[in-house]
């Protein structure tokens, strides 16, 4: 059996077309919004003013490359690049966008560092789909 965070604790954004809402394990941490808490005032508010942009934008609606970019097109693990910051997300069912982690870009290309936190949030994606498939993610 799991934790259940309340929906105030996971949910980032209640938007026009989108919810985005914080990833979390089956013992309840957040992974993603640890990280985000330890960022600066400016990198929070970038990375909320990317969500609110993202949620407001009607379906099909392009973002530029600059703001949010596919990292693994086979798991459909895309990342919200606020300054130096990537915040890793997918999308799912009910027009949801997860946010999985994150970590500080460490040079133009992807290193290994930056390679494992992609593997960590395929992982967590997969974890979150098996666990909406049980119906064991949300609390009923």
């Amino acid at each position: 059996m799991g934790a259940y965070p309340k929906e105030e604790d996971f949910l980032i954004y209640r938007g026009e077309f989108f919810k985005a809402e914080w990833y979390y394990t089956s013992d309840g941490w957040l992974p993603g919004y640890a990280y985000y808490k330890e960022l600066s005032d400016v990198d929070r508010r970038v990375f909320a003013a990317y969500i609110k942009y993202l949620c407001d934008s009607r379906p099909g609606t392009f973002l530029p490359s600059t703001m949010y970019r596919i990292e693994d097109a086979g798991n459909k693990i895309y990342a919200f690049k606020p300054r130096d910051e990537r915040f890793f997300t997918f999308a799912t069912i009910g027009a949801k966008v997860i946010v999985t982690n994150a970590y500080h870009k460490h040079s133009q290309q992807m290193t290994k560092l930056d390679l494992e936190q992609l593997r960590i949030a395929i992982k967590y994606r997969n974890d979150y789909l098996e666990r909406i498939q049980g119906a064991s993610y949300y609390e009923k």
